[in-house]
């Protein structure tokens, strides 16, 4: 079993606007970290996106420019709180967009994008919960009877989403803090690691290596998975974004396997 990413960080971001929209910033980020005894920590922060909030947003999640007008920007944010994603894998309801927005604002930094192992909740919580009309984080949580009071606001989707996930599983989260969660950030397949075309973008630009760590099944009922590191010496050779399905053959690994990418 791979010692790392052992911890859990439930992660949720508040935004203003969608990933698809170049400008969109984050405005609030909350994470829970978790490991094989239970809840160690939580933390949640206003972020000021250093430019006014669209009222189409701060409908959605209340947030004003009044509200951060003190808030730490980004770059204050990461510098205290970096060493808190490091070494876990991130759990987060629609894991492309919340990394993917995490990425966008690591990214503007200068620095190199997260690429750490992540379990999608989404796929996750369609396969335990078959019988739900609806897979939005709110309306599992109004059916299966969880409080959710605050909808889009980061605190109270990631407690939202640690109670549904609990209830979906009948175990409590931190059974996922060990082997089970790094089955569930490969089960998920190529939907859980879309975020990891940052990490070849990054690697393009520096004009430098990539490394992909892989899971490989074993043949022998019973083993634990191989993890395995591809080095892959010339990213930029390729205009194609890394996870995406077409690319599967091109390297001597199935992206299905993906556990994790950084650059090297």
């Amino acid at each position: 079993m791979n010692e790392s990413y052992r911890e859990l960080l439930f992660l949720d971001v508040e935004t203003t606007g969608l990933l698809m929209q170049p400008n969109a910033r984050i405005v609030e980020i909350s994470i829970s970290w978790w490991g094989e005894e239970g809840l160690k920590d939580r933390h949640t922060s206003l972020i000021n996106p250093q430019e006014p909030i669209p009222p189409l947003y701060t409908a959605i999640h209340g947030i004003d420019d009044a509200l951060v007008r003190e808030a730490p920007t980004f770059s204050e944010y990461w510098r205290e709180m970096k060493e808190q994603f490091e070494g876990k894998t991130i759990v987060a309801h629609n894991l492309s967009f919340d990394m993917g927005m995490m990425n966008r604002e690591i990214l503007r930094l200068e620095r190199p994008p997260l690429g750490n192992p992540g379990i999608d909740t989404v796929p996750v919580l369609k396969k335990l919960l078959p019988e739900q009309k609806s897979h939005k984080l709110r309306n599992l949580a109004t059916s299966l009877g969880v409080v959710h009071k605050n909808v889009h606001r980061a605190e109270d989707d990631v407690r939202a989403l640690e109670e549904v996930l609990a209830i979906a599983m009948r175990e409590p989260v931190e059974i996922l803090a060990g082997k089970a969660g790094q089955d569930l950030a490969l089960w998920g397949g190529l939907a859980s690691h879309r975020y990891f075309r940052d990490s070849l973008w990054w690697a393009q630009q520096q004009n430098t290596g990539l490394t992909v760590v892989v899971a490989r099944k074993s043949p022998e009922p019973g083993r634990e998975r191989d993890f395995e590191e591809i080095r892959i010496e010339n990213p930029g050779s390729s205009a194609k974004r890394l996870g995406e399905f077409r690319e599967k053959g091109r390297y001597p690994l199935s992206w299905s396997e993906v556990y994790r990418v950084y650059a090297s």
